[in-house]
């Protein structure tokens, strides 16, 4: 009986010390909830696995809910935090996040050269690679002719049920509509969504389904960000793009910040000044999703779209995300209910 009991012990010995050289490892990892197209941001992780050689966990949005759900989940984690970055493909609800105490400071020096207005003052939150706001147009449609230079442009009666955006309670039409309401102000802008819903306007799911309305030919005009127009192009599609240079021009970077209380916070410093480092704009700027880098001196293609090209509106990201909630709960009181 002895016998027996020392033989599995034995046994029951060897199978741990088995199972311990076979399963554990030592190899470090990081959490990062990225709101970026996966399509995109997939490359540009798997770039900083292989060279870091940090095993990169990463847990992607749906299109449905765009940067709402782990915005979310963040919240909804504080007690226990599971991610470690924060990749946010738009920067209002990482505004919110930070101004809620769900950040840590960036590590010292992540994004040099990126300029103070992309980024917080704190260092809660940087800013980098950005998409701009514009209008999709149908090429073969009267709007072709006379591109809207202004969401105002869209209340024209010739545009009537012919103009697209997408839900406005995600993603970047949110963030869109908040910014609206600072610069014109919440009576005008009750007033400009009222013009929209009495000019017909649709309601999408998303910027990817607003643009699909327009190249089917259900809508002329299609709210929508500048990556959603070049994705289509770049398969062979013909489609119009406007920029909104009279309401000024929207840029909304992406947004990388450290979650505060974070399970692996050096890895985490690591991958966010990894991310923020010029190579990952320039490798953006010239993918399929045509990202702006915030540096000037980023190398952009002959088909990119360069900061310089532009005159940003001035934009006061803490104010925005203020207004955000207001901003979508009018909307979706005016325009999606009947």
């Amino acid at each position: 009986m002895i016998r027996r009991w020392i033989w599995g012990f034995a046994l029951l010995v060897w199978l741990v010390i088995w199972l311990n050289s076979h399963f554990s490892t030592d190899a470090r990892s990081v959490t990062i909830y990225c709101s970026h197209d996966r399509s995109h941001s997939q490359q540009i992780l798997d770039r900083f696995e292989k060279e870091t050689g940090i095993v990169v966990d990463a847990v992607f949005d749906t299109e449905a809910t765009k940067t709402v759900g782990l915005t979310e989940r963040i919240r909804s984690e504080r007690k226990r935090p599971r991610c470690d970055v924060h990749w946010s493909n738009e920067p209002l609800r990482a505004v919110q996040l930070a101004q809620e105490g769900h950040y840590d400071p960036l590590p010292e020096g992540a994004g040099p050269g990126i300029d103070s207005r992309w980024r917080d003052a704190g260092d809660l939150w940087c800013g980098f690679a950005a998409r701009a706001r514009v209008v999709a147009v149908h090429p073969e449609s009267l709007a072709s002719a006379a591109i809207p230079r202004s969401v105002k442009g869209l209340i024209d009666p010739s545009l009537s049920g012919k103009v697209v955006m997408a839900d406005p309670r995600f993603g970047t039409t949110g963030s869109h509509l908040a910014i609206l309401r600072v610069t014109l102000g919440a009576q005008r802008y009750r007033e400009l969504l009222q013009g929209w819903k009495e000019n017909r306007i649709q309601i999408a799911s998303s910027n990817s389904s607003s643009r699909d309305r327009v190249l089917s030919g259900e809508a002329w005009v299609g709210l929508t960000d500048t990556d959603d127009v070049e994705v289509v192009r770049r398969r062979g599609a013909s489609i119009g793009e406007g920029f909104l240079v009279e309401d000024g021009v929207i840029l909304l970077p992406n947004v990388v910040a450290v979650v505060k209380g974070c399970p692996h916070p050096e890895e985490a410093d690591e991958l966010a000044r990894w991310l923020l480092r010029e190579e990952v704009e320039e490798w953006l700027a010239n993918s399929p999703s045509r990202q702006i880098p915030l540096r000037i001196e980023v190398p952009v293609n002959a088909s990119g779209l360069s900061l310089s090209r532009f005159e940003p509106l001035e934009i006061d990201w803490s104010e925005a995300a203020g207004q955000l909630h207001e901003a979508v709960r009018e909307a979706e009181r005016i325009l999606l209910n009947p």
